[in-house]
């Protein structure tokens, strides 16, 4: 069944027929508005600088010493290092706990781990 389309023409041309409701416009602009003020959080303008290899092992081998497990943001907050670089050192020297309670941390290898002990108290 084909419907045949009609044409409607307008004889106000003033667009009393085109405007919004009262109500229409309110929710419309407030909910954009809403949106625009809401602006996206800076990192800090200064790029951090990376530290010597050796240097920056000894450091993460003392944060570990206080506390086993360390998520990524604490340790670049700590160490002030950039996170892609952290990410290579904690390949190296950490498990990343991907479930349990410690998910999304990273703590020493066993390896490391008897190494700090033995040196300890």
């Amino acid at each position: 069944m084909i419907r045949n389309r009609q044409i409607q023409v307008i004889n106000n041309d003033r667009g009393a027929h085109m405007r919004p409701l009262p109500g229409i416009i309110g929710l419309v602009s407030s909910a954009s508005k809403d949106k625009k003020k809401t602006q996206p959080v800076k990192q800090s303008d200064m790029k951090r600088t990376r530290r010597d290899r050796g240097e920056l092992e000894d450091i993460m081998f003392k944060l570990f010493e206080r506390q086993p497990n360390w998520a990524l943001k604490q340790l670049v907050q700590e160490t002030d290092q950039p996170a892609q670089f952290l990410k290579e050192i904690l390949n190296e020297l950490c498990v990343y706990n991907k479930r349990g309670a410690n998910q999304g941390t990273y703590e020493l290898k066993p390896e490391y781990k008897k190494s700090v002990e033995d040196t300890g108290p």
